[in-house]
């Protein structure tokens, strides 16, 4: 059974998520609870607990204090942490200290055991490797490679490098390294990483290109053979995709590009490890070679010089009013623009994750009658936080807004004027215009005027007008001041 320590301030969710999870059936024994991060350290040396679930705010020590001495002790342990929505800013600084994931409160369930499946695979994996170290103390051809690819080698003398190619039979000659990081890795275990990497070990082999190695988590490929052409690329990379996506996996692969021989075998290994760190920006279906493509250079300089805060604004808009298509092009363009002006991937999901953050917050605030689903409907956090694509991040975006979008659309019936009309009642105080309606509902800005008219007997500016001066008397009689 893999060890858990359970820490957190609030005894309920101490209790709650001893009962919630059927630890002992996905391989798990909790073995303690601790209330604070010093109580937790005492425990940690009684059980030394492969797994710490630990709060990111406590008093005392908190969460990340705890990670932090726990990392300064050498310790290993795996880490989730805990926090509210408005702690991500909080949350992010933990990942330096190398946490496997973060959960939202309240936990939600399906999420917590997403997570448990991926670590025990995790730590199954470690203990067989610990084992092997013990019982193969003698050095193999995995050992050996290790050896040449490790990033001490280039340090190492050529004759002694080439003298390691040698016994493993790579010939002194030009040679690449390809990466490949199979997706989604969560879903990803020891046993099908292991039959994966044994598939393109064979078919590599067979077609003399070179061997494979073990490069958790990912899988290495020494072409002896290098990539010399577009054509040998692409040949190679739909050899790896019949396989890969055969077991229903998407994956990235990153060249690391040709060095002269073997004993700079490390020099390509370092680059592709590089390029595949890009490979949430690049463009899917190719591989990734650096130096990575200006991704977004062709965007224009609007779309560089884009308002966030703007963008959100006309966001709500699109959603509020069923626009669905437009909804979507503008999250998209949101995204790429963070990517054109070179955001990391880390910091790139964190805004999107305060812009549904933001989002559902007025949404809340402006559509009373949305509270009960936006409080059974959260944002996909960790979702997005998992997610290894530009594109697929994108997409959990626009879904969750999408649904959020179809609930208004499902309590607010009407033709578009009466659309309209709601949506001055509740956005008097901001800066409507009759030409961003206009593309809101996909009208001329003259026509729609004359349709707006033709209804309400009155020019749109004199509607709104008038429902911002209602507005203000309704102020002025609950005891506001003019200014």
């Amino acid at each position: 059974m893999i060890k858990v320590l359970i820490v957190d301030d609030e005894p309920k969710l101490r209790e709650g998520l001893k009962s919630l999870i059927p630890w002992n059936e996905k391989g798990y024994q909790v073995v303690d609870t601790a209330a604070n991060g010093h109580e937790a350290l005492e425990k940690y040396q009684v059980y030394k607990p492969e797994l710490i679930i630990a709060d990111i705010r406590m008093p005392g020590m908190d969460g990340l204090e705890l990670i932090q001495e726990l990392r300064g002790r050498g310790s290993e342990s795996h880490v989730l942490i805990l926090s509210g929505y408005a702690d991500f800013e909080y949350a992010k600084r933990a990942i330096s200290y190398h946490i496997d994931g973060y959960l939202l409160k309240p936990v939600d369930e399906d999420e917590m055991m997403s997570y448990l499946d991926q670590l025990r695979d995790t730590i199954v994996k470690e203990h067989r490797f610990s084992q092997w170290q013990e019982e193969e103390p003698s050095r193999n051809r995995e050992a050996i490679l290790k050896e040449l690819l490790q990033p001490e080698a280039g340090k190492a003398g050529s004759a002694q490098l080439r003298e390691l190619a040698a016994s493993l039979g790579i010939p002194d000659s030009p040679c690449e390294v390809v990466l490949l990081k199979l997706q989604p890795m969560h879903a990803v275990s020891e046993e099908l990483l292991t039959g994966v990497r044994e598939a393109i070990g064979d078919r590599i082999n067979c077609q003399g290109l070179g061997m494979v190695f073990p490069y958790s988590p990912y899988i290495g490929i020494l072409l002896t053979e290098p990539l010399r052409d577009r054509e040998m690329e692409e040949r190679l990379y739909q050899s790896l995709a019949d396989m890969i996506h055969g077991e229903r996996l998407e994956f990235s692969a990153a060249s690391g590009g040709c060095v002269s021989g073997p004993e700079k075998a490390c020099q390509s290994l370092s680059a592709a490890i590089d390029a595949l760190q890009m490979s949430f920006f690049m463009a899917k279906g190719s591989l990734i070679r650096l130096p990575a493509e200006d991704y977004g250079a062709e965007r224009t300089h609007e779309q560089q010089e884009m308002d966030i805060a703007e963008a959100e604004n006309r966001l709500l808009l699109y959603m509020e009013t069923g626009n669905v298509f437009k909804m979507e092009e503008l999250v998209s363009d949101i995204s790429l623009h963070m990517a054109a002006i070179r955001m990391d991937e880390l910091k790139l999901k964190e805004h999107l994750i305060r812009l549904v953050g933001s989002i559902h917050a007025r949404l809340e605030s402006s559509h009373p009658d949305l509270r009960t689903f936006l409080a059974a409907h959260a944002a996909p956090v960790g979702a997005m936080y998992q997610s290894g694509h530009i594109n697929d991040l994108t997409e959990q975006t626009v879904t969750y807004l999408r649904e959020i979008s179809d609930e208004i659309s499902r309590g607010h019936s009407g033709n578009d004027i009466q659309k309209m009309i709601a949506l001055i009642h509740r956005r008097y105080n901001e800066n409507l215009k009759l030409e961003n309606l206009s593309d809101l509902f996909n009208y001329n800005s003259a026509y729609l005027g004359k349709m707006f008219k033709s209804t309400t007997g009155e020019y749109f500016n004199t509607y709104l007008d008038k429902v911002r001066i209602d507005k203000a008397k309704e102020l002025l009689e609950q005891g506001m001041k003019v200014y």
